[in-house]
């Protein structure tokens, strides 16, 4: 009996050790134009910043990107794709708490919920490989009332297929609270 509690005291703080904290998505201090473009001061100075990190641990290359936003009415979601071979069925996989997306480089969300915005801004051109492109960028806002409330179980995942090289998924993993205003 000693030893299944000597176990079980192993196994809960291997657990709490693999645990992250949860953090705290910030609210933004001025309105953001879903367009497609991270020109507002809040994408760069305030918003939580996750780095993907790749199957082998290491930080994800080709490089992607997370951030999160929230004001009164949506959660704002930044994603962040380097590519030298943009596809349109290129895409990123978000989870936020229950709400399950799947974003195209082209902007089609899926599944489509009510009230969500979404832009897209791509340095490069689409299904064309006989150039290299650089990167392209999703601009997400998420009705508040979509999302259930408390901590937010929040993952973001993409993989892609450079030229010339085998495919590469990453992720990025956390849980998070909504600040307020």
């Amino acid at each position: 009996m000693a030893r299944l509690a000597s176990l079980a005291a192993l196994v809960l703080v291997l657990a709490c050790r693999r645990a992250k904290p949860s953090v705290v998505v910030p609210h933004t201090t001025g309105p953001i134009k879903i367009d497609g473009e991270w020109d507002e001061p809040d994408w760069s100075k305030t918003s939580l910043r996750g780095q993907f990190i790749g199957d082998d641990g290491a930080l994800s290359r080709p490089t992607s990107e997370v951030r999160l936003l929230h004001d009164d009415r949506d959660v704002f979601v930044g994603l962040y794709a380097a590519d030298d071979d943009i596809r349109s069925t290129d895409a990123f996989d978000v989870a936020l708490g229950s709400v399950k997306l799947h974003v195209t480089a082209t902007g089609k969300l899926d599944p489509a919920i009510a009230g969500a915005r979404v832009a897209v801004d791509r340095d490069g051109s689409l299904d064309d490989d006989r150039n290299f492109d650089e990167e392209w960028l999703i601009e997400l806002a998420i009705p508040r009332d979509a999302l259930r409330g408390g901590p937010l179980a929040i993952s973001a995942s993409r993989c892609d297929t450079p030229k010339h090289r085998a495919q590469r998924c990453a992720s990025w993993h956390g849980t998070a609270t909504l600040s307020s205003p």
